[in-house]
This record gives C-alpha cells, sequence and structure tokens, in this order.
C-alpha cells in the first residue's frame, strides 16, 4: 500500500536535513547539487528534478503514489500524463540508474515508486558505499571511524612484532591524504555583448596574449577586433570560410575556406592578409583546427565515412593522417591545445561517453555524455565544455574531475567558444527560428531546433524529427495538430523519415537502429547489422524493409529478421516501390535496376549528374515520377530534381545556405525548411573578480 505525502510536503522541509548521502553520492538540498564522490564531480539538478529527489530521499523505503508525487510537485496544478515519467527519467539518467534493473528507483507496478539506497546525513564514508569501493578508500573509512590512539593500541595488542610497519603505514596514509588534491574554488562569472548588431557573427577565436579577437561575419567575411569588439580589420572571401584560430604566441591566425567539394586552410596575420594556403582537401566539414608548434597544425576534417585527424606542416604542404586511440565504432570529435602546450583528442565510444585522450592512449579526462564544443582554459587549466542538457549550457572540467557551472543559455545555444589566458570566456550565442511551412507558406511548426527532415504523404499530414527537447524525437502534423510520437531522450540519432507505401506505418533510424511507428506510438525497433553508419534505407513493399551503409544492402520483415544481404557499393540508393526498381548513383551516373545482384547486366542509364549534384548527398525523395535529393557545393545548400521519365532532365531548383531540409507537398510543390530571424552574436563570459577590501 502506498504512503501519502504530508500535505503540504512543507511539513518534511522543516525537519528534513539538508545533506543526504547514499551509496557513492552526496545531495545538497539547499543548493541542488548532486556530487558523485567517486569522481568529486557535481551537477547543478532542475529545480523539480532537485525537489523529486528530495521527496524520493525523505520517504526512503516506502513506496510512494504518483498521485502523492504529483500532488508534491505540482500542487494545485493539472499537468501532462508523462510530466512525472520525465522528471524520473532525467533523475535517473544523473544516477545512471536502469529502470529495469534498478539500484535506486525502483517503480512498483500500480502503486508507484520506491527509493532503495539506504540513507546517511553525517558523512559519505559509511555502510552506504558503493559495493565498487577499492582497497584505499576502505582503508580510509577505518582510518576515520577509528580514533588514531585507538588504532596504535589495537595493534600493539595484537601485532606487536608489526608496530615499525604499522607506524610507518600510519605515517603513509597520512602522506597520501594530505596530497589527495582538495575541491577548487571555481570562478563565477558574467556575462557581456561583444557584438550587437543584428546578424550572423560566429566561430569566435581569442588570442590567449594579444588584445585580438577573430571571427566570421555573414558568411564569408573575416572579421579582426580588438577584445572590446573594436573592429580592426577585414577580408571577404568569395565563398564560405570558417573556423579561425590564433596561434597562441604570435600574431598568426588559421582559418578555413569551402571550395567546391573541398576545404582550404589559409594562414593569416592580423590584418587579415593571407600568409599561406593548402592544397585543397576534400571534405565536407571542418573544425576548428589546433597549433601543435609554429610550423604544424592539428586538422580535423569530416570525411565521407566520419571525421579524421591530421598533422599539417605548413611550411612543407604537408598532410599526415594521426593514428587515433579509438575503436572502429568510436567517433572522433576534435583535438585542442590544452596542458603544456600539448595536443589531446577528443573520442565518444558507442554508449555516448566521452573522453579526452593523447596519442597514447592515455585518458587524461572523461564525460557521461557527448561533448561536441570544447575549449581549454589557461587560467584555470580546466577544459570548457557544452554539459549534457538539453540547453547544452557550459560548465568547466579540472582534471581531478571536479566540475563546475560557467554559464547558462536564455535563448538559441553557444556554437563556439575561445578561452584567453586570462580565463576571460569569448563565444558565439547563437539563435534562430526554423519552420516547416505548408501548401500556404504557413508555419505548421517552428522551433530553435535544427533539425526537421519533414516528410509529408499524399494525405497532407508531416512526419518530422525536432531536437527542441535536446534529443530526436519524432513528430506528426496532421488535422492541424502536432503530435509526439517518440520520448525516446537517448543520445542516439535520427537521420532519415519515410512513410511506408499504404500510409499506415512510418520507418524511421536511431543511429544504426531502424524503428516502426505507427500514428500513436512506436512499434518495433532492431539492429540494422551494418558495419558502418547508415546512408540510406526505405521500404521494398508493406511488409519488407531495407537498409545500406554504402557497402551493402539488408531487408528485413517487419519483426526485425533479416532476410537477405547484397553485397553493393554505391554512393546513393532508393527503391521506387511502385515500378519495383532501384535507383542508384554510381561514379557519377543515375541509374535504375530491377535487380541489386545482376545490377550490371539491368543497369539502364537515366542521366550523367554534375559534380555539384554529388557532394554530401542527403534527403532522397520519390514523388510524383521525380526524384529529389539535396547536395552541398562550396557550403551552399543544393535541392536537385529528376524525372525518371525521359528525357530524364537534372535540375538544381533551389540554391542558398542554411537550406535545413525539404519536402515535397502532395500537389508536387517545393517546401523548404530553413533558418529564418537568424541571429548570432559574440558574448564575453568573464570571470567575477572578488574584492576583499
Amino acid at each position: 500500500m502506498s504512503n501519502s505525502l504530508p500535505n503540504p510536503p512543507t511539513d518534511v522541509l522543516k525537519v528534513a536535513p539538508t545533506c543526504f548521502y547514499f551509496l557513492h553520492w552526496r545531495f545538497d538540498s539547499e543548493k541542488d547539487e548532486l556530487w558523485n564522490l567517486e569522481t568529486h564531480s557535481a551537477t547543478k539538478l532542475e529545480p523539480q528534478v532537485a525537489r523529486l529527489l528530495f521527496i524520493l530521499l525523505t520517504q526512503q523505503g516506502q513506496v510512494i503514489s504518483r498521485e502523492s508525487l504529483n500532488d508534491a510537485l505540482w500542487p494545485n496544478t493539472i499537468v501532462e500524463a508523462n510530466s512525472l515519467y520525465q522528471l524520473l527519467t532525467k533523475l535517473r539518467k544523473e544516477l545512471k540508474d536502469n529502470a529495469r534493473s534498478p539500484d535506486y528507483i525502483k517503480t512498483v507496478p500500480k502503486k508507484g515508486y520506491l527509493f532503495l539506497p539506504e540513507i546517511n546525513t553525517d558523512s559519505p564514508y559509511t555502510k552506504t558505499m558503493s559495493v565498487g569501493d577499492t582497497n584505499r578508500e576502505k582503508a580510509t573509512q577505518s582510518i576515520i571511524a577509528t580514533p588514531f590512539p585507538a588504532r596504535i593500541k589495537n595493534t600493539l595488542l595484537k601485532h606487536c612484532w608489526t608496530l615499525l610497519f604499522a607506524t610507518g603505514a600510519c605515517f603513509s596514509a597520512i602522506a597520501f591524504f594530505s596530497t589527495t588534491p582538495s575541491p577548487v574554488s571555481p570562478p563565477s562569472y558574467e556575462r557581456h555583448n561583444i557584438t550587437y548588431d543584428l546578424g550572423v557573427e560566429f566561430n569566435i577565436a581569442a588570442h590567449q596574449d594579444k588584445n585580438l579577437l577573430a571571427y566570421v561575419e555573414k558568411f564569408k567575411t573575416l572579421e579582426i577586433t580588438d577584445k572590446s569588439g573594436k573592429k580592426l580589420f577585414k577580408k571577404t572571401f568569395d565563398t564560405r570560410i570558417a573556423h579561425p584560430t590564433w596561434h597562441p604566441y604570435e600574431e598568426k591566425l588559421a582559418f578555413w575556406q569551402y571550395q567546391k567539394d573541398a576545404c582550404v586552410l589559409h594562414i593569416g596575420n592580423s590584418r587579415a592578409e593571407i600568409l599561406h594556403s593548402s592544397d585543397p582537401i576534400p571534405c565536407h566539414l571542418i573544425t576548428p583546427p589546433s597549433w601543435k608548434n609554429a610550423d604544424e597544425l592539428v586538422l580535423t576534417v569530416t570525411e565521407k565515412y566520419g571525421k579524421k585527424a591530421y598533422l599539417y606542416r605548413h611550411r612543407h604542404n604537408q598532410l599526415v593522417k594521426l593514428p587515433l586511440p579509438k575503436e572502429p565504432e568510436e567517433s572522433y570529435v576534435g583535438a585542442v591545445r590544452a596542458w603544456e602546450g600539448k595536443i589531446y583528442y577528443l573520442i565518444v565510444d558507442s554508449k555516448f561517453h566521452s573522453r579526452l585522450v593523447s596519442l597514447d592512449g592515455k585518458v587524461h579526462m572523461t564525460w557521461t555524455f557527448p561533448v561536441w564544443l570544447f575549449n581549454f582554459d589557461p587560467a584555470q587549466q580546466s577544459i570548457i565544455s557544452n554539459d549534457g542538457s538539453a540547453h547544452h549550457n557550459l560548465i568547466g572540467k579540472y582534471r581531478n574531475g571536479q566540475t563546475y557551472p560557467v554559464f547558462a543559455t536564455t535563448q538559441g545555444m553557444f556554437t563556439s567558444l575561445s578561452v584567453d589566458k586570462s580565463g576571460d570566456i569569448f563565444t558565439a550565442a547563437e539563435s534562430w527560428q526554423v519552420n516547416i511551412r505548408d501548401e500556404y507558406n504557413l508555419p505548421i511548426f517552428s522551433s530553435s531546433s535544427i533539425d526537421y527532415l519533414p516528410v509529408t504523404n499524399k494525405l497532407g499530414e508531416t512526419v518530422f524529427m525536432s531536437r527542441r527537447t535536446g534529443y530526436c524525437e519524432i513528430y506528426l502534423h496532421t488535422g492541424n495538430e502536432v503530435k509526439q510520437l517518440s520520448f525516446h531522450k537517448g543520445h542516439e540519432y535520427v537521420d532519415f523519415l519515410t512513410w511506408d507505401p499504404m500510409l499506415s506505418k512510418i520507418l524511421a533510424n536511431r543511429d544504426r537502429f531502424l524503428v516502426l511507428y505507427d500514428r500513436a506510438d512506436v512499434l518495433t525497433s532492431f539492429q540494422s547489422q551494418h558495419q558502418k553508419p547508415l546512408k540510406q534505407f526505405g521500404w521494398r513493399n508493406n511488409q519488407t524493409v531495407w537498409s545500406t551503409d554504402g557497402m551493402s544492402v539488408n531487408t528485413f520483415d517487419l519483426d526485425g529478421h533479416l532476410l537477405s544481404t547484397t553485397h553493393f557499393e554505391s554512393d546513393f540508393i532508393i527503391y521506387h516501390t511502385e515500378d519495383k526498381s532501384w535507383i542508384v548513383i554510381k561514379d557519377g551516373t543515375l541509374y535504375r535496376a530491377t535487380s541489386l545482384i545482376n545490377f550490371e547486366e539491368q543497369k539502364q542509364v537515366l542521366a550523367k549528374l554534375p559534380r555539384e549534384a554529388l557532394n554530401m548527398i542527403k534527403n532522397p525523395r520519390l514523388k510524383n515520377g521525380d526524384l529529389f535529393w539535396q547536395s552541398a557545393w562550396s557550403k551552399t545548400d543544393l535541392i536537385w530534381k529528376v524525372s525518371l521519365n525521359a528525357p530524364f532532365e537534372v535540375t538544381n531548383i533551389k540554391e542558398e545556405p542554411l537550406i535545413w531540409h525539404y519536402d515535397i507537398a502532395p500537389d508536387g510543390a517545393l517546401l523548404v525548411a530553413k533558418m529564418e530571424s537568424v541571429e548570432s552574436d559574440i558574448k564575453l563570459i568573464k570571470p567575477q573578480t572578488n574584492d576583499q577590501e
């Protein structure tokens, strides 16, 4: 039988302690901080998540009904049915708890929730410490729990002959704990505006020593200013540029330029004059370069199958691939110049945990979430990065594992950051609105999310993905309503969406998994069984789906059973369910064939494609006998159309920056989902000075 919480719950607040210890955690209810005593790291919980944890702790060992929790968390308020579930999901994620096999929060069917661990309010060194405590921690527990004279007396009585050894051990323990790093007092920060003009300013770089900033304005202009934002020099290019990075000591600046299907690395001076340009490097996307020394840089280049790291010696124009210490299923994110001027590499594993490593494989820092925005703070000797929240706030982390908050966004998100030697953080804070528009050019859904994948069927219903919650979730727009179909709350990415031929089911992916939906919920999900990331998928008929990683094509029934595997390499492939044929792009040519096994014998040439149509192909659509897809050229987005009926004309129907996705209306009209009302300004997040006088 579930118990009821005190009503109102302030009865508990009057008598309850403010600090709780359980297993290897400490929760400070006054500050809403959850400390991991193993990693010495703290997380600032959302107020409602902290309130939920407080209630569970003060009612430990008792089953608390859903109704009682709802009344305590939202008194006199009507809330959505899944609001409590979402809070529990967030709390379980912070505690790394598994709902199916819980260590912390147990679901009691039809009754409520039970908090399992024992609670202590005095010391972390209690019997509630985790089973995985090391021998050293157990020795520490004994040292702290027993007075020093009693330890000596017991040792003399039991083992007189080991007195000398025991004394030495005591002094060794004292010496060890006296040298254990104590928590550092991190700074607090205040924000200042560097740029105020409406427009797009991003990819900020601050010189560590000099009074110099560099950033990109309106995609093609390199701006050089001082650190107050006073403009000094600028240079405009004919294609997009990105990611300037100052040399740590000299007045040299490295930055990228997108040129056709490649990227060129420029090195310039503080007057925006070009001193050196590399040969074009094949690329899809790039990230900020890292200066290793005056002559060498580490470059991170996104290629066809993910990111690669290269050492670039600019005096000799030499590019050398670096052997990163990672497994095939892990992802490389980028490099940073940090402690002692050395280069470190960020790797994200298959469980979306991040680690910072050197080339010898040594791990220097870890995070329990995907890190994608990061830089080194020379003043604090810490790494500034995004956090694990939906809003990607900025946090700092020391090498001893201690974390601290830096700044939270109020609108949009931080997209680049740079830190000088005084600890001043310069960041670009971008905000935007992205609209999916209907046939009357009216927005059916608007958000600050940058991902949509809208796909409209013949009934006029649109299924799409959005990350407005911080996670990839699937939505359905039908009957002038938007309905959320998934509540995944995981870091897996959605790349594809498509309706089945009968318009009754929706196929999506989550990384290498395939997921089936109807108009109300998730039906099933299963592994695609590919060795590499998915490149495309679709329906063969109402009962069969297919997927490819560019190397092989797998087919499945709707229960996820693998029916066949066909080795077939291609740059692009899609199945035409109406005429039962494969549409394939290989070696710059568009083909059609009824079989992949006998493709060479059966293939029919439809059209030769221009190079601009072949770079970074994504989002294919088959509508009314026409094939559509997106590509990119010099970082400009293009949408293409090819008639699958003679004469197979190839047409570029849209060309502009910031097209995130597109859709085809039932009548064949092109609907574009793109960034609108884009603003991006440079902010200074400055450590506050405490005047003690």
